[in-house]
């Protein structure tokens, strides 16, 4: 099964053109790994700065031969530590769904990041999405997928001891299940319909209601 690396980095403010040079560098880097099938990189939109990296791996298999010299973090903080405001942090991810309108080019994009209880997950995922699914009946979206997993070194203390709203800076998601919708618009019209259509602010107060959620507001790099 396809893993998908999620890599969020907040860095200094006023460093821009330095954390940029290094974040090429980064995407260059693992672009030619073996194993790697896609890559996406995002940078924020405003005034907080932070970077978002997506990987998607083969396997797991395939990213834990090449996680030792090829993680996101690690090359983050063995190459920018200077630039960076906090330590990145990393969740181990699953595709849950997708969807694609190659018709338009993402110009945007956002990624909702929600930390719920384990047992909280499985309706949450449901009404997730369906709900995603009677929002792309309008020419909304151009790009969107749903994702679910944990963050990285829960997984590792996990195995160990068994024998895995608004912005944010540092999201300490522990043990909690957590959902990633990444979110990408042709233009801000279609962005504004898209959060102001009555099916999306439902199911934004449910989330909001039975999770921890995080929006962070990106644009394609």
């Amino acid at each position: 099964m396809e893993l998908l690396l999620v890599t969020v980095a907040h860095t200094k403010p006023g460093r821009d053109a330095d954390i940029l040079a290094r974040i090429r560098l980064i995407a260059d880097t693992i672009r030619i790994v073996p194993g790697m099938i896609t890559s996406q990189f995002y940078r924020s939109r405003g005034d907080t700065s932070y970077y978002v990296m997506l990987t998607t791996w083969e396997s797991e298999e395939a990213w834990q031969r090449a996680k030792e010299h090829y993680s996101p973090k690690y090359l983050l903080l063995s190459s920018a530590t200077e630039l960076l405001a906090t330590t990145p942090e990393q969740w181990l991810m699953h595709y849950l769904w997708g969807y694609s309108r190659p018709a338009a080019t993402a110009t945007i994009a956002a990624t909702h990041l929600v930390q719920m209880a384990p047992t909280q997950a499985h309706i949450a995922q449901k009404a997730w999405i369906a709900g995603l699914r009677r929002q792309v009946v309008q020419p909304d979206l151009a790009f969107a997928f749903l994702a679910r997993g944990t963050l990285e070194d829960t997984v590792d203390i996990t195995t160990e001891t068994q024998g895995i709203n608004g912005e944010t800076q540092g999201l300490h998601m522990q043990r909690d299940t957590i959902f990633l919708n990444l979110l990408s618009w042709a233009n801000e019209s279609d962005r504004e319909a898209f959060y102001a259509d009555a099916h999306h602010q439902a199911l934004h107060r449910y989330l909001s209601s039975v999770g921890t959620l995080h929006i962070l507001q990106l644009e394609p790099m």
